[in-house]
């Protein structure tokens, strides 16, 4: 046997190696648990980030359709003859 070997022995025989594995049924709950809760919390950041992603979206398209709409009423104004050239 190496000396990694025997180490290894005399850390399974001492008290710290015991306590390390006696609630292992419970660490491995605690560990479960907190990776669903990081899990979720991935998906509701991914969700909230598409979310305000597509409300930016709506909003410039409607911005944009509202300045298009402007645009066209004061550009035809502006090529009409006024009535004063007419008389």
């Amino acid at each position: 046997m190496g000396k990694h070997e025997i180490r290894l022995r005399r850390q399974r025989l001492t008290a710290r190696g015991a306590d390390r594995f006696r609630n292992f049924n419970n660490v491995m709950q605690r560990h479960e648990e907190e990776m669903r809760i990081k899990k979720i919390v991935k998906v509701f950041t991914l969700f909230a980030v598409i979310l305000i992603l597509v409300m930016l979206i709506i909003i410039v398209t409607r911005f944009e359709k509202r300045q298009e709409e402007k645009k066209p009423a004061n550009t035809s104004s502006a090529h009409l003859p006024s009535p004063r050239h007419l008389i």
